[in-house]
């Protein structure tokens, strides 16, 4: 597997261990020490005891793989994880082991950094968005063992212990794991199974785990009454003075807000150790659960950020945020899942509103969306990598209804966007949790867009189908024009034949051509029998008189056949016939007058030849007698051979004139016919060669795809490739509504996509490519960074 496919580290903190590694190893506490032995031992066992249940998940998914290449990977990595089992528990061990080697940190790293988002490819994603998952769920679920945790530990570390830095806190020991099998050439379903096991059988069971450590550092006598203090810190009255020293990071965060009372759903009453807003990470503050993120976020859905004039704005939410804290006089910090998030989400709409292909009051009418999808992403971490998600789906729509849409004067009162203005509206007073507003958000959307579609189908199909035609007709004239020049060109054909192909059967062709096509079994038969035609009239007589006799049955049922296809004039058919019958007879009195003669000059040369042969017995007197007898008998078969001679050349002139082309030839000439005539427009043009790419791309274009068209500086306007008219090599272009604006011969299309008269436009899932933008760019930042 490549090593892009391997999971990335939730942080940097690999890049830090190796820093610490580098110096000289802190001696630890007895108690921290301690701690570390036994913890880790237990860590190994839990470790250790997930593999037999991964071997058997794994062995059933291979089972009910569906390739072959998913079944060879799944048993692969089924045969590598047995044999590296021991390897990773030990590995995962030993990075633990590290994490306990703390040392002191900087503490004013941004709350948002993009190179914090671990993003690299989309299996990375899943992955991300998997151990990001498992540990947000560590943090929430066990949230006071680990606090406890972390403030015993503060008491032992001469640096400043929270839960960013906690030696045994979810993001270590997740990291941990997951640093353990990177190196590993696993299939993506078995890593990502591998780290679902170790979730519900090591990160979900974290509970006991801290119990297990909180109560080894109690019986080395740290901290502990901890637990009655905290108890009596959350039943003081909130106006109390606040518990003094660290344990003020362990009061709840937002406990009456998050039940609705108070102005804020979430804080901590500011005290010396907090200014109000949002708190840095590294500040040692508990994170503001999800449940009051999401509910400061609907606060700021409500309310008004946008301004109007149809301008697409991208909303700072860590300032908004940290103003609606400042107003409250409260602080609060992000977990570094939703701080990431934030700022996915941010970049992704940061995309959607530099997208070309949206027309400007549609990008900010998206633009209200990021709220909504925001607070969706922070409530469903599978809204990333599950591409059926329903807002995503609708967000995808969305942008696919508005793709090609340009805004008229009053674009207010435009139906596009009158709907889509109603849909984010509703998005943002009705969406709350429920993710299901967004299911009938989109069934709402995607029956407008059958409306308003099939009223531009209807067009566009008119369009196409008087183009098409126009084609056919264009293509199948010049390919009965190909077909008469091979079988007429510089023939001598008797003035009714002329008639029957120029008049009867050139229609015929042109018919078959029409609704057959040139593939089809009706077009060769009415070619061949055009060919046929041609050959009766000329064919060498007496030799071809018996073929000639089979013909002519056929031939005239033929001819007879496509005369009634035209509903040709019964009179002049007739006439066309009695012409035909006319050559024919002629024809064949010529054979019989030809093999008449060939007899009789066989019979004479046979009576010579006996004559001759009776002089010879004949003793001749003198040698003048002999001569005599000589020329006698030289004489007939000197006639006889000039008699043969002559039949010969005659023979030889009529073969050659008959030499009719092959239907191969015939069917070559018409696939080479030029059925698009060069327009005035192409003759200026230059020939582009085979390989120049925007000559190839005429041929790779999707029909449906949209375009930006400029004709001139004030003119220009988007349009969609409606259809490809092969017979002539024409490509035909619509608006929205399905009225034809342009089209291009093949040439004159290339020449246009390589002056950008014409730019294609994306028109992809918006999301989608959103999302692969946002990993683009941090994958080049993260490697100009190296």
């Amino acid at each position: 597997m490549s090593e892009s496919s391997k999971v990335v580290s939730l942080s940097e903190k690999s890049a830090e261990r190796s820093t610490v590694l580098a110096g000289k190893a802190m001696v630890l506490p007895s108690a921290v020490a301690m701690l570390k032995e036994k913890a880790c031992a237990e860590l190994f066992e839990r470790v250790k005891s997930l593999f037999g249940k991964v071997d058997d998940s794994l062995f059933a998914m291979a089972e009910r793989a569906h390739g072959q290449e998913e079944q060879d990977g799944l048993f692969q990595a089924l045969r590598l994880l047995r044999v590296e089992r021991r390897n990773i528990a030990e590995n995962f061990i030993g990075n633990v082991q590290q994490a306990f080697q703390i040392r002191q940190e900087a503490q004013d790293t941004p709350s948002f950094a993009p190179d914090n988002l671990s993003l690299v490819h989309n299996d990375d994603l899943e992955q991300l968005v998997a151990a990001d998952t498992m540990v947000a769920s560590a943090k929430r679920d066990f949230a006071e063992p680990l606090t406890e945790l972390c403030l015993r530990l503060d008491t032992l570390y001469s640096v400043k212990i929270y839960d960013k830095n906690n030696p045994l806190g979810p993001d270590v020991i997740c990291d941990a794991f997951v640093e353990a099998i990177q190196p590993l050439d696993l299939h993506i379903r078995a890593r990502l199974t591998l780290l679902k096991k170790f979730e519900q059988l090591v990160m979900q069971q974290l509970r006991g785990f801290y119990d297990f450590c909180n109560q080894l550092l109690v019986e080395q006598g740290v901290l502990p009454s901890l637990r009655e203090q905290q108890r009596a810190a959350r039943q003081r009255p909130a106006h109390s003075t606040p518990v003094s020293g660290d344990a003020q990071t362990t009061v709840g965060t937002g406990h009456a807000a998050a039940e609705g009372q108070g102005p804020v759903a979430s804080g901590v009453p500011v005290s010396g150790h907090f200014a109000p807003g949002l708190v840095p990470a590294t500040a040692g503050m508990t994170p503001m659960p999800a449940g009051d993120l999401l509910s400061h976020l609907g606060a700021l859905q409500s309310g008004a950020h946008y301004q109007g004039g149809g301008t697409a704005q991208l909303l700072n939410v860590g300032e908004l945020l940290q103003q609606r804290l400042v107003e409250a006089n409260q602080a609060a910090s992000l977990a570094k899942v939703d701080s990431d998030v934030i700022k996915l989400v941010e970049m992704l709409f940061s995309f959607i509103l530099e997208d070309r292909s949206l027309a400007t009051p549609i990008k900010s009418l998206l633009g209200r969306l990021q709220l909504p999808l925001l607070k969706v992403a922070i409530a469903d971490k599978s809204f990333f990598s599950k591409g059926g998600h329903p807002a995503r789906k609708l967000l995808n729509e969305l942008a696919d209804a508005a793709t090609g849409w340009q805004a008229p004067e009053n674009y207010e009162s435009d139906p596009l966007y009158r709907e889509i203005s109603q849909i984010v509206e509703r998005a943002l007073n009705e969406f709350d949790q429920d993710i299901h507003i967004f299911s009938s958000l989109l069934e709402s959307l995607r029956e407008f867009i059958a409306r308003e579609r099939k009223r531009a189908e209807m067009l566009e199909r008119r369009v196409v189908d008087e183009a098409d035609g126009r084609a056919k007709t264009q293509a199948a004239r010049a390919r009965v024009a190909a077909v008469m020049d091979a079988l007429v060109a510089e023939r001598d054909l008797p003035p009714v034949v002329q008639d029957w192909l120029n008049k009867v059967w050139n229609n015929v062709l042109f018919l078959t051509c029409v609704k057959e096509g040139t593939d089809s079994e009706a077009w060769s038969r009415d070619v061949r029998t055009a060919r046929d035609l041609v050959w009766s009239v000329q064919a060498p007589m007496p030799e071809a008189r018996k073929q000639l006799l089979s013909l002519l049955p056929t031939l005239q049922e033929r001819l007879r056949e496509g005369i009634e296809a035209l509903s040709y004039n019964a009179f002049e058919a007739r006439n066309l016939f009695a012409g035909l019958k006319e050559i024919y007879r002629e024809r064949f009195a010529l054979a019989q007058r030809l093999t008449e003669e060939r007899e009789r000059l066989v019979k004479e040369q046979v009576a010579r030849e006996v004559q001759a042969a009776t002089a010879v017995e004949v003793v001749a007197e003198t040698p003048a007698e002999t001569a005599k007898i000589e020329v006698v008998a030289e004489s007939p078969e000197a006639e006889v051979a000039l008699a043969e001679d002559r039949v010969a050349v005659d023979s030889a002139e009529a073969k050659e004139e008959v030499a009719l082309p092959p239907m191969e030839e015939i069917e070559q000439a018409v696939a080479q016919a030029e059925v698009a005539p060069v327009t005035e427009e192409q003759q200026g043009l230059a020939q582009l060669d085979e390989d120049d790419p925007h000559w190839q791309m005429t041929f790779r274009l999707a029909q449906g795809s949209w375009f930006e068209l400029k004709r001139s500086e004030e003119e220009q306007f988007r349009c969609r490739l409606a259809a490809v008219i092969r017979d002539i090599d024409q490509f035909i272009f619509v608006n929205r509504n399905g009225a034809k604006v342009a089209e291009f011969a093949r040439l004159e299309l290339a020449h246009a996509l390589r002056s950008a008269q014409l730019l294609p436009l994306d028109d992809g899932m918006l999301f989608e490519r959103a999302l692969q933008s946002v990993i683009g760019n941090v994958r080049k930042k993260r490697s100009e960074q190296r």
